[in-house]
């Protein structure tokens, strides 16, 4: 089992639900349930979109129940570093929640943060406090792949195109009939996988 700690910020845990990828992810990453974290308001939102969806961040019943579920199984974030959180903040792209989480992430030896804010990373891969996060942050399009490489196609497919407008980058992957053979979806995910890696040196992506 993986020995680094997870922290899953909102947008990529409710794309991850309405995919059902989340229920899996532990399997993907190879760790444990106490191995991942995300920010203690999300319990209380999905509750709520259990009984009504937002909108916003659940759209569907469903996505929010497993959302839930899974978030019960999960462990507190911890506290996070309050002279990077401040910084973090202070950039307009990224949100109060992802400053907590990356913040955590950057203290923890073997934290890996995971988003789908590509708004977030590009303007992090702008900032200094980029070079606190070198190397410990997975894109929503590593963990598609991954999924890809463990589940298959098929898998992929069936669970992704029912709520493939979650994401405007894996939608374009996925192909216009959401059809697209596996060589167009590892093509299509590697593109926007370099592109972030690319955006600064070091990269800000783990390895995976």
């Amino acid at each position: 089992m993986s020995s680094a700690r997870y922290f899953l910020d909102v947008d990529a845990l409710c794309k991850l639900a309405h995919w059902n990828i989340l229920p899996i992810l532990p399997d993907l990453l190879g760790c444990q349930w106490p191995d991942i974290s995300t920010v203690a308001s999300m319990r209380y939102r999905a509750a709520a979109s259990v009984i009504k969806p937002d909108a916003k961040l659940f759209h569907t019943q469903s996505a929010a129940s497993t959302a839930l579920r899974c978030i019960e199984r999960m462990i507190p974030a911890g506290v996070p570093e309050p002279e990077l959180m401040a910084t973090l903040s202070d950039i307009p792209q990224i949100d109060p929640g992802e400053a907590v989480l990356m913040s955590v992430t950057a203290s923890h030896p073997q934290g890996i943060f995971i988003t789908g804010d590509k708004r977030a990373l590009e303007a992090l891969s702008r900032h200094p406090a980029r070079a606190r996060l070198a190397g410990k942050i997975m894109c929503i399009e590593q963990m598609v792949k991954r999924c890809l490489d463990v589940k298959g196609r098929e898998w992929l497919l069936a669970n992704i195109c029912p709520n493939r407008a979650r994401d405007k980058a894996v939608s374009m992957v996925l192909g216009s009939g959401c059809d697209a053979p596996v060589e167009s979806l590892m093509e299509g995910l590697d593109s926007y996988i370099n592109q972030i890696l690319t955006m600064s040196a070091p990269t800000l992506l783990a390895e995976v």
